[in-house]
């Protein structure tokens, strides 16, 4: 009975091990079979931020999903490089420009802007791992960290942070079967070409906006761990000489600021600058028309990027001055858009922007 038993322990362990390392295949073999896109993205900035780039980058550009659809590299000087990601926060960004510094000599200038949301609540960082974006002794840096600051970071789903960094199939196995399914390969490789040739930034051809609704916002609020990481990435930028300028993007014009959220906002900012004198921040409260918009949470499309773009070029003529040498792929960028039928006259800036605290 024993020997019966221990033969059918030991089969059930050569499935199981031969099952695993089906899955082990599968899963190692290409992972653009099957991730989703927004792993695509933390898969070419990984790629992006750990090689060397001759020539450099001038200008680089941090934040979320804003961020990332309204600084266009395509539109200014060539020199400017988009290291945004959708669903991204600053700890995230922290890494990644530490990364990018640690391959690239430093940039001249770094932009950082993120939306409220980003700021006041910290999504789980663990849904970047499928791309490898964090390495497994950062992933635990940060929890120490968040611990540190009474932040609990919650995965979705809600399993442990090796299983994550193991490939368990408790957390990819849906992934895998809808890339099985779906094949996901060509369009995620599209997607990879798309961020090459646009320096990073993503963006729709969208020209009509949709979602409606007037939103009032009462207060602005910084969760401790990204009040701690902002400060690490603009400490890490003072240690390598970078200036850094934080800004928040125009809002679509159905958003409103109470006179509570404007004064929250000037307090947080106006300590951050008492700390590290030598930041600028701007707030450009409005400036672009609805057309401009695809949703009222402030995601700009192709006509709004590219005019907000240009005038932040205005705006910062000492960052994007036309004596930059161009990117090689500037043109190829610029060729796509219109190859869309995106015609770059329509999002020709008839005004400029207005800073709430040169008021």
């Amino acid at each position: 009975m024993k020997k019966d038993l221990k033969k059918l322990s030991c089969r059930i362990l050569f499935v199981l091990c031969t099952l695993f390392l089906f899955w082990l295949y599968f899963a190692l073999k290409n992972p653009l079979d099957y991730v989703d896109q927004d792993a695509v993205d933390c898969m070419w900035m990984r790629n992006f931020a750990d090689s060397s780039h001759n020539p450099s980058y001038d200008v680089v550009f941090l934040g979320d999903s804003l961020s990332n659809c309204a600084f266009l590299p395509d539109f200014l000087s060539g020199a400017c490089v988009n290291l945004s990601l959708g669903g991204s926060n600053p700890i995230l960004e922290y890494y990644i420009l530490s990364r990018y510094l640690s391959n690239n000599s430093a940039p001249r200038i770094c932009y950082i802007s993120f939306a409220d949301q980003s700021l006041g609540t910290c999504n789980s960082f663990l849904s970047t791992s499928t791309a490898r974006l964090l390495t497994f002794s950062e992933a635990r840096e940060i929890m120490a960290e968040g611990e540190r600051l009474g932040q609990n970071f919650t995965a979705t789903p809600p399993y442990s942070v090796w299983e994550f960094y193991c490939l368990s199939p408790r957390v990819y196995q849906l992934s895998l079967l809808r890339g099985i399914v779906t094949n996901r390969k060509e369009s995620n490789r599209t997607r990879l070409r798309h961020a090459d040739i646009h320096s990073g930034a993503y963006m729709q051809p969208v020209t009509l906006p949709f979602g409606e609704g007037v939103s009032t916002k009462d207060s602005f609020y910084v969760s401790p761990v990204n009040d701690s990481y902002i400060r690490k990435t603009i400490g890490q930028c003072v240690s390598n000489g970078i200036p850094v300028k934080i800004v928040k993007l125009p809002s679509h014009p159905s958003v409103s600021h109470t006179e509570k959220y404007r004064m929250e906002f000037r307090d947080y900012y106006e300590n951050l600058k008492a700390d590290y004198p030598g930041i600028e921040v701007d707030w450009f409260e409005y400036g672009l028309t609805e057309d401009c918009f695809v949703d009222n949470i402030g995601h700009m499309n192709l006509k709004g990027g590219s005019t907000f773009t240009r005038m932040l070029a205005r705006y910062y003529p000492e960052d994007f001055a036309e004596r930059v040498p161009q990117q090689g792929n500037m043109s190829a960028g610029l060729e796509e858009y219109s190859s869309l039928g995106f015609d770059s006259l329509q999002s020709e800036p008839s005004g400029s922007l207005t800073d709430i605290f040169d008021e």
